[in-house]
């Protein structure tokens, strides 16, 4: 076989121009990840009217939101693993079929019990998306633009978190809290055809695990029309593991992501993982019911959640060009900056003006900061494992995630008061900023030794 029989895909991904192929694959995916976003977010923006319908607790939908981040926690393992099993495709379907179902049938909830239940099965949907997701972008993107694909895909995510505001201010009072659930079940089951019929495989995926090379050919030639690929050629991925670790079983493939330098990568991006969705899922799942509390109108309150999440879309985005161009380490005062803005949200006496504004600048910052992890977290692995490693991160995150809001909850019924729950939730930050801090010391380690070991091999 000669040279010209032999394609290196990473090379052919890695000089594409703009192609139709590509940004498929992107609008296609922040479109799943708002519908995503959306049903992640739909218990926060009805829980008010919830509370009043019922006439309950609020400390009682505690657990409830626990249970949701729990279903996530199982979801993102569950589908990581499976997206580097049967293909990052048809695992998307999976997912969305699986959230938008019990997302559904949440519209017949009826007692506490039963939101718990649906909350917990339509969470593993939800947890399973966002990994398989970002792996596939991560695949079809050359390395220039890795973090700023991630994070637009994310914009979807976060204007689907926002968007709930909108429907809990402008049509549950007409509708009822049910219409916040009929719109997250429908939409996803939906989205999920669509995706089946019109979203391509992962052509990593399909190198690594020397599937389907017509398929291989036909997306090569989409990307590169004058490449002139054919299915009999072979194809090859440079600086990629090989396909045992992507059929190896599941402690087999998390044994991967302890491997040479992932020993200290994998621990501390958890770490990060843990402590910046302690405070993320504190004010995303809490901030509503706090600040009807403090004499905001439901309207406001519902408004400020969106405004956190919208002021989050624009920090993803800027913090993922930053970390494109100077790399992990760039972004580690992210998170310096987000510890005293959420401590100022337990200030007593903020107006509305000023409320919203800092939710703004708290998105910003924490949310932001929040999805620079998500775009770098891909960056350290290879296809072989990626949605294995992203799953795995995305799940460990749910101990903070879990653990925020129920600790909260619990607080809440001891009546520890609102500014002290803030205090509390700026901590986390300021471990997520020691850890970036490591993780992009030891990335500009790993790039420099890369580069003089090419040079080596040129000289």
């Amino acid at each position: 076989m000669s040279a010209s029989d032999i394609i290196d895909v990473t090379d052919v991904v890695e000089r594409q121009r703009r192609n139709g192929l590509v940004l498929t694959v992107l609008i296609l995916s922040t479109t799943m990840m708002f519908l995503d976003g959306y049903d992640l977010q739909a218990m926060a923006f009805a829980a008010p009217s919830i509370i009043r319908a019922w006439g309950i607790d609020r400390a009682a939908l505690g657990i409830v939101f626990s249970a949701g981040i729990f279903g996530i926690l199982v979801g993102g393992l569950v589908f990581g693993s499976l997206g580097d099993r049967i293909g990052r495709r048809l695992s998307i379907v999976a997912s969305m079929l699986v959230f938008g179902s019990f997302t559904l049938a949440t519209v017949w909830a009826n007692d506490i019990t039963s939101l718990i239940v649906l909350r917990f099965l339509a969470g593993i949907g939800i947890g399973g998306l966002s990994p398989l997701c970002y792996a596939l972008n991560l695949e079809y993107a050359p390395s220039r633009y890795r973090g700023t694909a991630v994070a637009i895909i994310m914009v979807g995510y976060v204007a689907g978190s926002s968007i709930g505001g909108f429907i809990a201010a402008g049509l549950v009072p007409q509708f009822g809290w049910t219409i916040v659930f009929w719109i997250g079940g429908v939409l996803p089951i939906l989205g999920a055809a669509l995706c089946y019929f019109a979203l391509p495989e992962s052509i990593k995926f399909l190198v690594v695990r020397n599937r389907e090379p017509a398929e291989i050919a036909r997306i090569l030639n989409r990307i590169e029309p004058s490449l002139q690929a054919q299915a009999t050629t072979r194809f090859v991925l440079r600086d990629e593991a090989s396909a045992a670790s992507a059929g190896a079983g599941l402690l087999s493939q998390l044994a991967t992501l302890f491997d040479g330098r992932l020993r200290v990568i994998t621990p501390f991006l958890w770490v990060a993982y843990i402590a910046s969705s302690i405070t993320m899922f504190f004010l995303n799942s809490w901030t509503p019911i706090l600040a009807e509390a403090s004499g905001h109108t439901p309207a406001q309150a519902a408004m400020g959640l969106t405004v956190f999440s919208l002021g989050g879309a624009v920090g993803g985005l800027t913090i993922g060009r930053v970390l494109d161009r100077f790399g992990v380490l760039a972004i580690a005062i992210v998170p310096l900056i987000a510890s005293p803005l959420v401590a100022s949200l337990g200030w007593v006496g903020l107006g509305d003006s000023t409320y919203l504004a800092t939710m703004v600048c708290v998105g910003f910052f924490v949310v932001g900061g929040h999805q620079g992890l998500n775009s770098s977290v891909g960056q350290f692995y290879s296809s072989a494992n990626r949605t294995t490693a992203v799953g795995w991160a995305l799940s460990v995150a749910k101990i903070g995630s879990i653990g925020g809001p129920l600790v909260a909850g619990i607080l809440l019924a001891q009546h520890l008061p609102f500014s002290n729950l803030f205090l509390l939730a700026a901590l986390p930050p300021l471990v997520v900023a020691a850890c970036v801090l490591v993780l992009g010391i030891a990335q500009r380690k790993h790039v420099a030794a890369t580069h003089k070991i090419d040079q080596t091999a040129a000289a």
